[in-house]
């Protein structure tokens, strides 16, 4: 994660430790050449819980290593079993492909439907340590889920940046600052609606992410994309020592983490959201729900 990571859990770091997803899941201590399965997402215990029972969800797993604590990149394979259980009881055995294509850290992204709130166990037959998570009722977890319509918001726009600095942290400039997303939701058509600081989060588990929603821009036309920065002004917050200030979509999307992706049909309906990580694969995948 980035130095914007101080506000938000970013690229699968935790908003109340302030750490990555390798420092609060699995920190060293293992036997050389061990792996651990950890989680690439805000687990429900060290910042707030983001998956909702009765409706299909997406955790994205990164294998660590236990010795390091860091990410394993290397030597990984095409596809791991991973069993859901709670408690003692087994929901289910997903085997879940890997993801890497055009992101640095490789990824197993489980795509489940809870039954149920409550805690959860993701074990896989390499790691000698579960990764837990925590799963919520729809009534707490006020994220967008697949199925709902976008929310209306005054994104910052270049012509008018709504007091967020810079529009973008992209190093190079971004076309998807036009128009906010308000606007583009007055007239029916496909959307795709992005939160990301990519300027704080371009090398660690959340990847590149703006550049392959734009590397695919050009072969998706019918598409409109809009993105927004999660945070206000987080290079004069850094630089003072503050924690940085969160944008005010932040609130309105009901974001504890970024960056995190919406792809809508032409109604404006979700069809699709990836959060965390993705990969090439999986984001063209999503944007073909789209209908465009």
């Amino acid at each position: 994660a980035g130095a914007g990571a101080v506000a938000l859990a970013a690229c699968g770091g935790s908003s109340k430790s302030g750490g990555a997803a390798s420092a609060t899941t699995s920190a060293g201590g293992g036997a050389p050449g061990a792996r651990i399965l950890g989680a690439a997402f805000s687990d429900g215990y060290g910042a707030d819980p983001v998956f909702v029972a009765g409706i299909a969800q997406r955790a994205p797993f990164v294998v660590f290593d236990a010795e390091t604590g860091k990410p394993v990149r290397e030597g990984l394979p095409d596809a791991i079993d991973i069993e859901l259980r709670r408690g003692s009881t087994l929901v289910s055995t997903f085997t879940v492909e890997r993801h890497d294509d055009g992101i640095p850290t490789p990824y197993y992204p489980l795509i489940f439907t809870p039954a149920d709130a409550g805690d959860y166990e993701a074990r896989v037959a390499f790691s000698a340590r579960p990764q837990p998570f925590r799963v919520d009722t729809r009534n707490t977890v006020k994220l967008v889920q697949v199925g709902d319509p976008l929310r209306p918001f005054d994104t910052p726009t270049t012509s008018n940046a709504r007091g967020v600095k810079p529009v973008c942290t992209r190093s190079e400039p971004c076309p998807l600052h036009e128009v906010s997303l308000t606007d583009a939701l007055k007239t029916p058509g496909p959307i795709v609606f992005i939160v990301a600081t990519p300027g704080f989060c371009q090398t660690a588990v959340c990847g590149p992410v703006l550049d392959l929603l734009l590397s695919a821009r050009a072969a998706n036309p019918g598409l409109r994309m809009i993105h927004a920065e999660p945070y206000l002004d987080p290079e004069k917050d850094i630089s003072s020592g503050k924690p940085a200030r969160t944008a005010p979509i932040v609130d309105a999307y009901a974001l504890t983490y970024e960056p995190s992706l919406y792809v809508a049909d032409r109604d404006h309906i979700v069809r699709a959201r990836l959060d965390f990580t993705w990969d090439k694969a999986e984001i063209t995948k999503a944007l073909a729900t789209a209908g465009a």
